[in-house]
């Protein structure tokens, strides 16, 4: 998709981040399009969180695809509060500091974010939230993205 706008000369713009099936990813328009549980707030494209509290929030309500693979990820920019990746309503266990995690769908409408485990001592600042779906190994994909056809993904037989 092709963006067009005008800049003064010798600006640029910032690029929007891709957050994947997750509207809003990198905050760039607020908390817009995420839920929240009890104190967060919109920073410099960011969420911000006292960090000093625990069972904080910060999600979508999404269905995702029966057994299908997805892969979540997010970046802590500041903070030591222990942040989860809460999958399918539950906290994961899964320390969003230690990378990208893969999970599989179930098919119910489900709430899928971020999890407060354990409070810091800080303001806790997080960006870069992304939700994928990992295509399937017989699924052709052009520049990384997954090739449809109709609407339906393309499939080889290899």
């Amino acid at each position: 998709m092709l963006k067009f706008g005008l800049l003064k000369k010798g600006t640029t713009a910032e690029p929007i981040f891709d957050g994947g099936i997750f509207a809003n990813g990198g905050f760039e328009n607020g908390l817009n399009g995420w839920l929240e549980y009890t104190s967060w707030a919109a920073g410099d494209n960011s969420a911000d969180n006292p960090g000093t509290l625990v069972n904080e929030l910060l999600y979508q309500n999404l269905t995702l695809e029966l057994d299908a693979t997805y892969k979540i990820s997010a970046t802590q920019l500041e903070g030591d509060a222990l942040v989860n990746f809460m999958i399918n309503d539950v906290d994961s266990g899964i320390d969003i500091t230690t990378g990208a995690h893969t999970f599989v769908g179930d098919g119910q409408p489900r709430s899928i974010g971020i999890y407060v485990n354990t409070g810091g001592t800080y303001i806790l600042r997080i960006d870069n939230m992304r939700l994928v779906k990992i295509a399937d190994a017989n699924v052709v994909m052009y520049n990384g993205e997954v090739v449809t056809h109709n609407g339906e993904e393309v499939t080889y037989n290899g």
